[in-house]
């Protein structure tokens, strides 16, 4: 099926993303449904805009790995078309970066909402393990949701004065299509083997048992969020309930290690502090 990672991260599964970038999403999948001969020229990130993905880049020592956009997971080549970066491409530069005998600093240019849930604690954890090089979480636009729990394994993290940053959480969009459906004249039976099997079948409303089980998976994930991020951060907990703070509020509120106008003043402030 096309965007079958995509349409499972929309209306079924867990989501470390902000609800902006979820509804932008939506929309570009919905029209691409709707029109699905529509020509679709080069790569577009999530809002439609055509992209060119970067690539890992060293330069004086400084393995310069981008995440950009949707953080997905074993992606398919249309998925990947549509400007959603894999976590396992990111992976890959973690351990090109740490193969190079000159590399002496990993810095990760993130732009990201977040995205899915699968991968991410992985790949977060990836990053934590590195000690033999400086690692370092940079962003002068969005660290949100995924692309936080990510940056948190870092050692470092900055960010620009007007960059949003944290949305620690996670939840579940969740369609309840059973009254369009009941409008349509149409009516939703489904015969299971037990209270979970077909959750959320087009047509069906959830039952308190199946919305319980989805708190609990959210809490759980929320939770290993919170544990990892806190390992290196003194974030208050009221901090982590889903918000985005820019500037000096995310450095008021341990997110960030220090604030620079632009991505060169940080740079300069790294190469007087290298360690």
């Amino acid at each position: 099926m096309r965007f079958a990672h995509i349409l499972k991260l929309l209306w079924s599964e867990p989501a470390l993303i902000t609800p902006a970038a979820h509804a932008a999403i939506r929309e570009l999948v919905l029209h691409r449904i709707a029109h699905p001969l529509a020509e679709r020229g080069p790569a577009t990130d999530f809002c439609g805009e055509a992209v060119e993905m970067p690539k890992m880049m060293v330069k004086d020592g400084i393995a310069h790995i981008p995440i950009g956009g949707v953080i997905g997971h074993k992606l398919t080549a249309i998925e990947r078309g549509y400007g959603v970066v894999d976590s396992a491409d990111i992976a890959s530069d973690i351990v090109d970066a740490m193969m190079t005998p000159e590399v002496h600093t990993l810095l990760f240019d993130i732009d990201s909402p977040g995205g899915m849930v699968n991968g991410t604690p992985e790949l977060a954890g990836m990053l934590r393990d590195v000690r033999e090089k400086r690692t370092i979480a940079w962003t002068d636009g969005e660290m949100a949701s995924a692309a936080y729990y990510v940056a948190s394994g870092a050692q470092e993290i900055y960010a620009s004065p007007t960059a949003a940053v944290g949305s620690i959480g996670v939840y579940v969009p969740w369609l309840d299509s059973s009254a369009a459906m009941q409008a349509a004249g149409m009516k939703v039976d489904i015969i299971r083997s037990g209270p979970y099997k077909g959750m959320g079948f087009p047509g069906t409303s959830l039952s308190e048992e199946q919305r319980e089980l989805l708190q609990m998976r959210v809490d759980e994930i929320a939770g290993g969020f919170k544990s990892f991020v806190a390992q290196s951060r003194a974030i208050p907990e009221a901090a982590m309930q889903g918000q985005v703070f820019s500037g000096d509020s995310a450095l008021t509120n341990g997110f960030v290690d220090g604030i620079f106008p632009r991505k060169a003043t940080m740079l300069a402030h790294l190469t007087q502090t290298k360690k």
